[in-house]
């Protein structure tokens, strides 16, 4: 049980500390009341959908996606819909099942991709 504990916890910290730092980082102004959003409000978003991504009643697993749909209107993330540009998602499902192939072929569970350094 603690093992599982510390790698819920760790999986929270990282999902808070990648939200507060990416996806939050235009974030500028709110979208209600149109206020200045200060580092410590993208910090405490970030922690409010990493433990709501984290809550074990909620998703029962961890090994399924959650859709689109519940990330807009569940948990109130913006997400851009790449499924509407039909070149941009040709482009993320080509780029997808290369990946797909290259885990197969090097026998990987896993892949992390950065800007031209591949992370296996």
């Amino acid at each position: 049980m603690y093992s599982y504990e510390q790698a819920r916890e760790l999986s929270i910290t990282l999902l808070k500390d990648w939200l507060a730092r990416y996806k939050f980082k235009d974030w500028v102004t709110t979208q209600s009341r149109g206020a200045p959003v200060t580092q410590q409000m993208r910090e405490a978003r970030a922690a409010e959908v990493a433990r709501a991504l984290n809550d074990t009643d909620r998703w029962h697993t961890h090994g399924h996606g959650i859709t689109m749909h519940v990330l807009q209107n569940e948990l109130k993330l913006r997400i851009d819909d790449f499924g509407s540009d039909s070149l941009l998602c040709a482009a993320v499902r080509a780029y997808h099942r290369l990946m797909m192939d290259f885990m197969h072929v090097t026998g990987k569970y896993s892949l992390a991709h950065r800007s031209g350094m591949y992370l296996g």
